[in-house]
């Protein structure tokens, strides 16, 4: 009886330790967005893209979409002025500008204060524009490839935009998508 005991209580301790072992071990996740529920609707900008335009999606995909009228660096949906689009080299959807009345699952938007923005994404890495460039400071949210920059003047959110993590750090650095 104490040996099926003492058999009982190595293996239970065993999978205890396995599962630990598994939960430190698993793939690190990006810190979560938000506490805050995600919303979703029209007007949403979520971290795959807003609507049924999605990032990464390639320009000829969207061309029935797009706004004819506007062309270049202004690239725009076709009854979403608020948002204009930006393609890489590549031809793929890797950012997306957006103003009010577009905005994140947690309420950011240009016009959100500063304050707003931190609530929402405690976790924002703070980026500081170089002395004398005349550009705006940031906040950068990453979560796996993707996320958001929110350019401010230390009030208020001015631009806001989405889409890939490594072409946001880029338009901080070097202006990469700006117009």
């Amino acid at each position: 009886m104490r040996g099926a005991l003492a058999l009982a209580t190595v293996m239970m301790l065993s999978a205890a330790c396995a599962q630990a072992t598994q939960a430190t071990t698993a793939p690190a996740q990006g810190p979560a967005v938000s506490a805050t529920p995600v919303v979703q609707g029209p007007d949403i900008v979520h971290l795959q893209g807003v609507r049924d335009v999605r990032f990464g999606a390639k320009r000829a995909d969207l061309e029935p979409r797009l706004d004819k009228a506007r062309n270049g660096c202004s690239t725009q949906v076709t009854g979403m002025p608020q948002g204009n689009l930006v393609f890489a080299a590549d031809d793929r959807l890797v950012m997306m500008w957006f103003d009010a009345p577009l905005r994140t699952p947690e309420g950011v938007h240009t016009g959100s204060s500063l304050q707003e923005a931190r609530t929402a994404y405690p976790d924002a890495q703070v980026l500081t524009a170089p002395a004398g460039s005349h550009r705006f400071d940031g906040l950068l949210v990453v979560q796996g490839d993707r996320g958001y920059l929110f350019l401010h003047d230390g009030v208020t959110v001015q631009k806001a935009v989405a889409g890939y993590g490594e072409y946001l750090t880029r338009l901080f650095n070097t202006g990469f998508g700006s117009c």
